[in-house]
């Protein structure tokens, strides 16, 4: 069994690392593990696969969950207002009564043996914590905002990834092209102040393939309620004051290792770390703007 390097998951990035996640749910038996040579570049181990065989499992995951009754598929009714009648959305925002039915429906599945549906509500919010207007606060890696619906934004990334885009983004790293994406790069940050011209006149870019897999590993990053607030594992702080932490290791781990290794709060644990073979821990900030979108900021590093 081979280890198969993927050039285009860079684990210093916070996108790339819940890509990296991702994969290790889309893909049974695969080990995950990150280089120690200076590109903390991901790669996996454990597989009888090729990187054509790989890219195929990926697509393939793709295609099949465009099911319209999916188990990661979540949509309410927005309420109307002054500007627009009442429809419905696919997005993480609902009345705290929506989302309590869509729970009940995830634990009737999970008692019946389908874990996937629970896993994906754990991941998207809980019933307890809300916001000004009365609706569910949802995880804090939720960036869209205005018209843009987070789970709107997910299917219509995942409905262009094909096989040879995944080739493309995994094997040789260069795999933007223009389309709406998911703000978890720290380079879809596209803040006019800091830029020389208008970022709106450029478009917008994405990766289909990762941020795909991205969205696959939310699951391994649940959020849970403390007191009336929502936490989302491996993020730390408050309101506008937020931030992801995250391990690099360079022993290759299952998806339950790496589960039990991103419940562990990296911050000041580097000794820790690295009797259970973690080389680095990474930081971004979660900047919110005024309109309510989020993005991470630059990463950092510590060994």
């Amino acid at each position: 069994m081979s280890r198969i390097r993927l050039v285009g998951l860079d684990g210093t990035n916070p996108l790339d690392f819940l890509a990296a996640l991702g994969l290790l749910r889309v893909v049974p038996g695969a080990k995950l593990g990150f280089s120690n040579d200076g590109s903390f570049q991901a790669f996996v181990e454990g597989l009888d696969h090729s990187e054509a065989n790989l890219a195929a499992l990926i697509a393939n995951d793709a295609q099949a969950s465009a099911e319209p009754n999916g188990v990661w598929r979540f949509t309410y009714e927005k309420a109307a207002t002054k500007k627009q009648e009442a429809k419905p959305v696919a997005d993480l925002k609902p009345a705290p009564g929506d989302f309590k039915t869509f729970l009940v429906t995830s634990v009737n599945a999970w008692v019946a043996g389908n874990e996937e549906m629970a896993a994906y509500a754990a991941a998207y919010a809980t019933d307890v914590a809300v916001d000004g207007k009365g609706n569910i606060k949802p995880t804090a890696f939720h960036f869209t905002a205005a018209q843009q619906t987070f789970l709107g934004a997910v299917d219509g990334i995942r409905s262009t990834v094909t096989e040879e885009w995944i080739k493309q983004s995994l094997f040789e790293g260069q795999g933007e092209r223009p389309g709406s994406n998911l703000r978890w790069d720290p380079g879809a940050d596209r803040n006019w102040a800091l830029m020389a011209t208008n970022p709106s006149d450029a478009g917008t870019r994405v990766d289909a393939p990762i941020e795909w897999l991205a969205f696959r590993g939310l699951p391994l990053l649940p959020s849970f309620p403390r007191g009336k607030r929502i936490m989302t594992t491996a993020v730390a702080g408050h309101a506008d004051d937020t931030t992801f932490t995250w391990p690099l290791w360079m022993v290759p781990a299952s998806c339950h290792t790496v589960r039990s290794l991103l419940q562990v709060d990296w911050r000041q644990r580097t000794q820790e770390g690295r009797a259970r073979g973690v080389f680095a821990i990474c930081t971004s900030a979660i900047r919110r703007s005024d309109q309510g979108f989020g993005n991470f900021g630059p990463s950092a590093m510590t060994s």
